[in-house]
């Protein structure tokens, strides 16, 4: 914990969805619970807890529930989407949670009750720094890019519209690429009074990258030779520069450290899967292959570490048919199995973008230690940890070590603050 001038902030926890929608959060040893939403009375199991540390302080209503939180940067607040159900119709908003005490704000409504994907109402990316939320939400107009501003009488304005619609903010928080359509856009001070660059990519892929130091652009083009990775400097986005050729289908994230960038390569478009994932150094050295070559994998989703020291990625296990938590280090020196299992339905929704996800939902404690995953254990999962109740569980995997993935109790989500 950190002691502030506004009371208590809550570090390195882990805010997490009951199946019947309450917002939870606890430490990743499975103490000190706090509910923020939803009533006391119908707690779900949570092995190892003083349930008197439990708190209520939001009435329960059968109608209600919450999903999909995600921290502020400081760890104080937590904004979720909330959705109430009115017979054959249902009031969507998102709300603003005090971390600690569970006090709530209603910053949006839906003006009506439709998704941004299938099990997702709307997605909710904190700035990197400060109070700035930014969201998507399906609106009359389409999907609609808007961010809230705390600094700005807490108005709310829409940046962009369209679909497909993807983004990144830089890590200052001053600016944002977005990848809308066809168009790669540059968002100075994105608000009313913001300025923006753009031009036009056919490359076949969804989130522009951000350098950590934000000086950089990369995204994926096309040239004569086929597709490619590209990489521009934000102070010219026409000078870009041809960095590596990649299939037909691609992701590309920045190591938080800024040394290399982390990129999965498609080269069968028959497939929504992965076929190669390698660490590419920006120093010139040679690519590092994680699952290609001696060691092929189908890869469904990847993470960096908080400092960039490991990746961690979701493989596609076809013996057993389930999925797989691997980890390797940035140097690419070995492979870790670390947990098979089944993705509950939100895990899913977040492995098949994980790509934005990535910078709004993190699996990674802040140490680096550790990952969280909702759902259920596999069959090498079981054969190796024994059995599990069943229905969605929330599990912190130990990824430095060699210890059993401890099971924190029944839940559809876990998201870990990124302090």
């Amino acid at each position: 914990m950190l002691t502030s001038e506004g009371g208590i902030v809550l570090v390195n926890r882990i805010a997490y969805i009951s199946p019947g929608g309450e917002l939870f959060t606890v430490d990743p040893t499975g103490t000190n619970l706090v509910q923020l939403t939803g009533n006391i009375k119908d707690q779900v199991d949570i092995p190892g807890l003083d349930l008197r540390n439990g708190t209520q302080f939001q009435p329960l209503q059968l109608n209600e529930y919450h999903t999909w939180p995600t921290w502020s940067a400081d760890g104080m607040k937590l904004a979720a989407s909330k959705v109430k159900l009115n017979g054959d119709s249902a009031d969507v908003s998102i709300q603003i949670l005090d971390a600690f005490t569970g006090r709530s704000e209603t910053i949006y409504e839906n003006g009506l009750a439709g998704l941004v994907a299938e099990g997702a109402p709307h997605y909710i990316y904190w700035a990197p720094i400060g109070n700035q939320l930014s969201f998507l939400a399906s609106t009359s107009d389409g999907l609609s890019l808007f961010v809230k501003d705390e600094q700005l009488s807490n108005q709310v304005n829409v940046i962009n519209r369209g679909a497909p619609l993807y983004y990144q903010w830089s890590s200052n928080a001053q600016s944002m690429a977005i990848h809308l359509g066809l168009d790669i856009i540059w968002a100075n001070a994105p608000g009313p009074n913001g300025t923006t660059e753009s031009f036009r990519s056919a490359g076949n892929f969804r989130t522009p990258a951000i350098s950590p130091d934000g000086q950089d652009l990369a995204y994926v083009d096309e040239d004569d030779s086929g597709s490619a990775l590209f990489i521009s400097p934000v102070s010219d986005l026409n000078q870009s520069t041809k960095f590596i050729n990649l299939g037909y289908n691609s992701a590309v994230m920045w190591s938080p450290d800024g040394t290399q960038l982390a990129i999965a390569n498609q080269s069968n478009p028959g497939t929504p899967l992965y076929d190669q994932l390698m660490l590419v150094p920006l120093d010139g050295s040679p690519a590092i292959n994680l699952t290609s070559g001696n060691n092929p994998s189908e890869v469904w989703a990847f993470f960096w570490s908080p400092k960039g020291d490991k990746l961690a990625w979701v493989a596609v296990n076809p013996e057993e048919q389930e999925l797989e938590w691997m980890v390797s280090p940035s140097n690419g020196s070995y492979n870790k199995s670390l947990f098979s299992f089944q993705p509950s339905s939100e895990v899913f929704i977040m492995l098949s973008f994980f790509d934005q996800y990535a910078y709004s939902h993190s699996p990674w404690s802040p140490d680096g230690k550790s990952l969280v995953v909702a759902g259920t254990k596999g069959k090498v999962a079981l054969r190796s940890n024994g059995r599990t109740p069943t229905g969605d569980r929330i599990f912190v995997l130990d990824v430095e070590g060699n210890g059993s993935p401890s099971d924190l109790g029944a839940g559809v989500l876990g998201v870990w603050s990124w302090n």
